[in-house]
């Protein structure tokens, strides 16, 4: 069998190296971060949620089947904590309107300050009202959309992440897609 980065650094860590840890937490940090923070659409809960996934990762890390990708098998304890999360806190995920992903991008990239034409303002306010229409759909939609089009991932391994049948995911997905567009065409009509 052949080691991958990940693998081997899960080799170095389970016998004792923790050095090999922070390997792994600085090459998924951003990642695990962007993903839960756009799932609870707040920071100070990606972030405990982030430091969360990655204490919990460490303490099963023993558990990891050597056989399967890493990636999946620690989206699946992240998608796991942040449901959790989300089931436990419900109330407080609804009212959360105003925090955009796009504010915080805009703050925290160099670039943007270059010169703010209307076409990267317009750009940024289409993205803006996008992750806003993204936030408000169901979190059987959201989450999916998220793992897809943000993490990248393939059909199967959303489906092994999620344990949703690959149909479903698609189906998930392309309905998704449709609420997205129709919500972005209604906008568009009445604003």
């Amino acid at each position: 069998m052949t080691y991958d980065e990940d693998q081997l650094l899960i080799k170095k860590v389970l016998k004792g190296d923790k050095r090999s840890f922070e390997g792994l937490m600085e090459k998924y940090n951003k990642k695990i971060y962007t993903y839960v923070y756009r799932m609870v659409r707040n920071e100070e809960t990606a972030v405990e949620l982030t430091q969360d996934f990655f204490l919990k990762i460490y303490n099963v890390l023993h558990k990891y089947n050597f056989e399967y990708k890493f990636t999946t098998w620690a989206y699946r304890i992240c998608y796991n904590l942040v449901i959790d999360h989300i089931r436990k806190n419900s109330h407080k995920i609804d009212s959360l309107d105003g925090d955009s992903v796009n504010e915080k991008r805009m703050v925290d990239n160099d670039n943007y300050i270059k010169e703010n034409s209307e076409a990267n303002l317009e750009k940024e306010q289409i993205g803006e009202h996008l992750w806003k229409v993204v936030g408000s759909i169901p979190d059987k939609y959201k989450e999916l959309i998220l793992l897809r089009y943000i993490e990248n991932l393939k059909y199967e391994d959303i489906a092994k992440i999620t344990e949703i049948p690959v149909g479903t995911v698609k189906n998930r997905i392309f309905k998704a897609k449709e609420i997205l567009r129709k919500e972005m065409e209604y906008n568009e009509l009445f604003n």
